[in-house]
């Protein structure tokens, strides 16, 4: 049973059983690796793109494996934001509600909490790193030395000093226990804690396993006013559930306003709402009593909706999160549609993302609606490529080696281009 009482079985299921009890057909590799890996002693780091099932790949082989008359916290899940335990906590549930789980986050009853826990210990603890630490150290009224499995899921989310300092902590009072780390992106400010607290750890790599069904559209508005192409854009989609990002919280609320006035159904998802506020929110989106939900990057990262359009309404201050926003949709197998607003400001950051891997595909927004553009390839004649293979490659690879010869490449084709439009003006 998961909350105040205790009603223990003595019964647990199979990862098979939870499997179809959550209907699932097949398993993501993420899933498969975790599945395989898990009874072996090393310690874990899993990688795996947003909306890939990496929240059951762990949830579901250690509900199998903690023991359900043993009353003592068995399993730590630790993640880095409120909507995000919340989540965890109704993931664990649809798949097995017989253990005793307690959920910290803020907004928590703390005197109803340290009443319960002065009589009782949890099975499972899902928290955020700043309540485990209020509730283990502050409190001394959890306590997580027996801990068998701790997990730190969406953790490039949560790798700064602070969250480093509290794991120093906590780590020490769980070393026997075996670790489990996943993420979207291994970034370098986790290798420092990786290698000081996993030692030889399996790692799981799925990044490229996975055949997201995502195309992304990108609409080149040029000079015009992004809340005036958000507009004419909406007369011609019609959502399941769609996702407005917006990076600034007053353009966000300006947003928000625009679509009640063109009559749509939305909601304004914001990290200025109370934990309660936001968490009947979720709630709500979830039960599709909204078709259009305005955020910011507060809803990038972890909460699991079945979005199947994601609007780019301006781009992220930080890159990465395009990544996270875009993976709000074509999750588990769905198929997904991410659009992307681009003016004259944004062509530099675009061929970055292109860089990372994204393929765009080009549409503008006409009376009638989305129209792809065919994009014109760049005529390269026999005179440039000749002239290309004239120039000479150093003995020495420099340092710049790379970046000197594209633009030797460059000043080539111009030459050759500048005297053939000189000899058709003649």
């Amino acid at each position: 049973m998961c909350g105040c009482g205790i009603i223990l079985t003595g019964e647990k299921m199979t990862i098979q059983a939870m499997l179809t009890k959550l209907k699932y057909q097949e398993i993501t590799p993420i899933q498969q690796g975790v599945f395989k890996a898990f009874k072996s002693p090393k310690h874990l780091v899993g990688l795996a793109p947003t909306g890939t099932g990496k929240t059951h790949a762990y949830l579901l082989p250690i509900l199998s494996a903690i023991d359900p008359k043993k009353m003592f916290v068995q399993a730590m899940i630790i993640v880095p934001t409120n909507e995000l335990v919340v989540q965890v906590e109704r993931m664990l549930v649809e798949a097995d509600d017989s253990f005793v789980v307690k959920t910290y986050y803020g907004g928590t009853n703390k005197m109803r909490e340290q009443e319960w826990l002065r009589k009782h210990q949890p099975q499972i603890v899902i928290t955020t790193p700043e309540q485990l630490i209020s509730y283990v150290y502050e409190m001394k009224l959890l306590a997580i030395h027996q801990a068998s499995y701790v997990v730190f899921d969406e953790a490039d989310m949560m790798f700064d000093e602070a969250f480093l300092s509290m794991i120093d902590q906590i780590l020490p009072a769980v070393h026997k226990a075996k670790y489990f780390l996943f993420s979207a992106t291994l970034n370098p400010s986790m290798e420092p804690f990786i290698n000081a607290y996993f030692g030889s750890y399996d790692y799981i790599d799925t990044t490229k396993k996975h055949n997201l069904k995502i195309t992304y559209k990108l609409i080149n508005i040029k000079y015009q006013q992004r809340m005036d192409a958000l507009v004419e854009l909406i007369k011609h989609i019609n959502p399941y559930l769609g996702f407005i990002f917006v990076s600034k919280k007053e353009n966000q609320d300006e947003v928000y306003q625009k679509m009640l006035e063109e009559g749509k159904s939305v909601c304004n998802l914001n990290a200025s709402l109370g934990v309660k506020k936001r968490t009947k929110l979720i709630e709500d989106i979830q039960a599709l009593k909204y078709q259009y939900v305005v955020t910011s990057d507060l809803a990038a990262r972890g909460l699991d909706f079945k979005i199947s359009h994601v609007i780019h309404y301006d781009l992220p201050h930080f890159l990465e999160f395009y990544m996270h926003r875009s993976g709000r949709t074509g999750r588990m197998h769905d198929s997904g549609e991410v659009i992307t607003f681009m003016t004259v400001d944004d062509h530099r950051r675009i061929d970055k993302l292109r860089e990372k891997g994204i393929v765009f595909e080009a549409y503008q927004l006409t009376s009638s609606g989305l129209k792809k553009v065919q994009e014109r390839k760049k005529f390269v004649s026999e005179e440039e490529i000749q002239a290309v293979k004239k120039i000479k490659k150093p003995k020495k690879v420099s340092p710049n080696y790379k970046k000197k010869n594209a633009q030797a490449i460059k000043k080539a084709k111009q030459e050759i281009r500048r005297k053939n439009y000189a000899n058709q003006n003649r």
